[in-house]
């Protein structure tokens, strides 16, 4: 009897024991969840205030690009025919490259007087949108951003407005407007089921949501006199906008209509005052959080590979997901960039043409065909010299040819051409290479000028450089492009996989030693991947450049160099004033190159650049002391890279000289006028 008692003692206590332990290790599982919880939903929202403000401010640059643009100030000061006809097209160019939903121009009195929808049944031509913000801020030179339900087309969408003045006066005669789509936002928020995103305005109406019922409800119920300004405002269509059901216990705890209660966080959005956004998650999900490591862990073993080899394809999904969203990304960038070389090689009205290394047309601009008075088929894969005269055909073969794949380049050569009704015109040809990953010139790019007529001459000279421009500015943008979906698109990608791994780490960590390993070994490749891409979005186009200015900008390059290289490598500046964009780049740009033929080519020990400026010009200096090269080789020798440098400083009014000699170095001397009135 003493022994069954004893025994029934050692029971209940081995009992009390198993339930206690049970109870803590439940609630320090449940306050690990709530933690856990809170951190994510931390971390979750300022991905998605981020997204939501890289969207909503998308179209800045733009709309200001396109107000800049002679079209729309030709439509206002001398609205003709003609002058509609060039403001629609421009209009609609902005429209299809943007992939808004809309673009339009807009004169004083708010009338629409050119719309890339003007053909539509919903045409906003003719419209007046003066009551609209966007329109009574932008006309009073201040630029604008305007969420809000289109009056005319009934689509939510962002506006951004863009004052338009003549030169030299300070008030606007009109504004352009480009509106792009929300509708497709709340299909790009990455929320699990159990979230919810609210995106509402001054006075609480929900205008984004990835819940479709709550659209254009209100969080808390309108007084009618709130009801009033949110009708005054016609922001969000005529109403009703009747109450989502909302209580809220307190500043991050709400209930619904349903029963269902929600841990709720709050945020502003950037640039649109007194618009917020909110982040719900439902309670009873985050519960779940507790009990599904509690069954594991009591779990069999089977449950548990079951669970390992889940995890491991969720992950290894996870990145062949991610890599093929980036290899997407990158095709579709460059599918858009060879599209846009395209048009501007054929619509530029200036005689190019591209041979192979045998001499034989592999393409012809529709100007080059015109001007010669053959047709592409008639062309294509025949040599080029078969339509020069005999002395320009001896020249080409002898001469200029093997001298150009030799170099790469070659400028102003006198040609004379014979057209198909057997004219012939005089004209100076200038070319560069497209190189193999080798260095190996596999095919040109010439463009050719009638120089028989001085004034067309001159002309197609200053559409060259605009096309130059044009290809620097694109190959600017593509770069930014890249490294925003590098950092952004990939970066969060490997931030999520890196969070499920030290989450998987930490969860098998008494379990399983070689999987926590495993886990851990996971977690150092992703952060060295992350890093890698960093480094890549950087090297491609460095942030700092458009945040920080140029002055950092080559601060961190020149200190990267001389990590990279193990070449000195010595930033000196002083009286460096503000930049503009162009400015920034190009001087950036330079230093890049010039500092890429130091490590390539120079052999140096010890490189400065010195950056200063005056009221009217900015100077750039790059010195080092490596072997250098005879001045007088330069022009027969020089490659792309020197070319690329003369340009830059060339489209910006500037100059770039060269001073070296064997044995004694080289410095580059670049310099740029920072008045835009006084650029060429």
């Amino acid at each position: 009897m003493r022994l069954r008692l004893i025994i029934l003692v050692l029971s209940l206590l081995a009992f009390l024991s198993a339930s206690t332990g049970g109870y803590l290790y439940y609630s320090s599982l449940r306050r690990a969840a709530i933690k856990e919880a809170e951190r994510q939903a931390n971390t979750h929202i300022e991905l998605i205030k981020k997204n939501l403000s890289s969207y909503l401010s998308e179209n800045t640059k733009p709309v200001k690009a396109l107000a800049s643009m002679n079209e729309m100030l030709e439509m206002l000061v001398r609205p003709r025919r003609e002058a509609l006809n060039r403001a629609n097209a421009v209009l609609d160019l902005f429209k299809a490259s943007l992939e808004v939903d809309v673009c339009y121009l807009m004169n004083h009195a708010g009338t629409t007087v050119a719309s890339s929808n003007r053909n539509a049944p919903d045409s906003f031509v003719g419209k007046n949108f003066a009551f609209r913000p966007y329109f009574q801020q932008a006309i009073h030179s201040a630029p604008s951003t305007y969420l809000a339900l289109g009056i005319t087309s009934h689509k939510r969408g962002v506006y951004f407005s863009f004052p338009v003045f003549e030169t030299g006066e300070d008030l606007p005669i009109g504004l352009v407007v480009i509106k792009a789509s929300i509708d497709q936002i709340d299909k790009k928020l990455s929320l699990s089921g159990d979230e919810m995103i609210l995106v509402t305005g001054p006075l609480g109406v929900i205008f984004i949501t990835n819940k479709s019922e709550w659209l254009f409800h209100t969080l808390h119920e309108l007084s009618p006199e709130e009801a009033a300004r949110v009708a005054l405002t016609r922001q969000f269509g005529e109403g009703p906008w009747p109450w989502t059901g909302l209580r809220f216990q307190s500043d991050t705890s709400a209930s619904d209509g349903d029963g269902n209660r929600y841990i709720i966080h709050g945020a502003e959005i950037d640039n649109y005052q007194g618009w917020r956004f909110f982040h719900l998650r439902n309670e009873r999900a985050i519960a779940e959080m507790v009990s599904a490591p509690f069954t594991q862990a009591a779990g069999p073993a089977v449950l548990a590979l079951c669970i390992l080899i889940g995890i491991s394809v969720f992950v290894l999904y996870r990145k062949a997901s991610g890599e093929i969203l980036q290899r997407k990304a990158a095709e579709k960038a460059l599918r858009d960039s060879e599209e846009r070389y395209r048009t501007l090689y054929h619509h530029t009205p200036a005689m190019l043409h591209s041979i192979d290394r045998e001499g034989r047309l592999v393409s012809v601009s529709d100007y080059w065909s015109e001007v010669m008075g053959f047709s592409k088929n008639e062309v294509i894969g025949k040599p080029l010299v078969d339509f020069l005269t005999p002395e320009s055909r001896e020249y080409a073969e002898q001469v200029v040819l093997p001298q150009f794949f030799k170099s790469g380049f070659c400028k102003d050569i006198p040609y004379r051409f014979i057209k198909k009704n057997g004219e012939i015109v005089d004209i100076v040809l200038s070319a560069i290479s497209d190189r193999n990953t080798e260095g190996r010139a596999e095919r040109s790019l010439a463009v050719s000028f009638d120089v028989t007529d001085i004034k067309e001459l001159k002309k197609a000279q200053n559409q060259l450089r605009r096309l130059s421009a044009s290809i620097m500015a694109n190959q600017e943008k593509e770069r930014s492009y890249l490294a925003r979906e590098l950092h952004d698109e990939l970066g969060q990608v490997l931030t999520a996989l890196r969070m499920d791994a030290v989450w998987f780490q930490e969860r098998i960590q008494g379990s399983s030693g070689d999987g926590a390993e495993r886990a851990l070994a996971m977690c150092n490749l992703i952060d060295k991947t992350i890093e890698e891409v960093r480094l890549m979005a950087i090297r491609l186009r460095p942030g700092v450049l458009d945040h920080l200015g140029l002055v950092a900008a080559l601060e961190w390059y020149t200190a990267d160099f001389e990590r990279r290289t193990d070449v000195s490598c010595v930033f000196e500046h002083r009286r460096v004033p503000d930049t503009d964009e162009a400015v920034a780049t190009a001087a950036y740009r330079v230093t890049q190159e010039a500092l890429t033929n130091v490590a390539r080519h120079a052999a140096a020990r010890h490189v400065t650049v010195n950056l200063q400026g005056d009221e009217d010009l900015l100077y750039l200096t790059i010195t080092d002391d490596g072997t250098g090269f005879d001045m007088a080789t330069l022009e027969d020798s020089e490659g792309l890279g020197v070319a690329g440098m003369r340009e830059r400083a060339a489209l910006l009014g500037g100059g770039l000289d060269m001073d070296a000699s064997p044995g004694k170095g080289t410095t580059v001397y670049f310099r740029v006028p920072l008045n835009t009135k006084t650029r060429t």
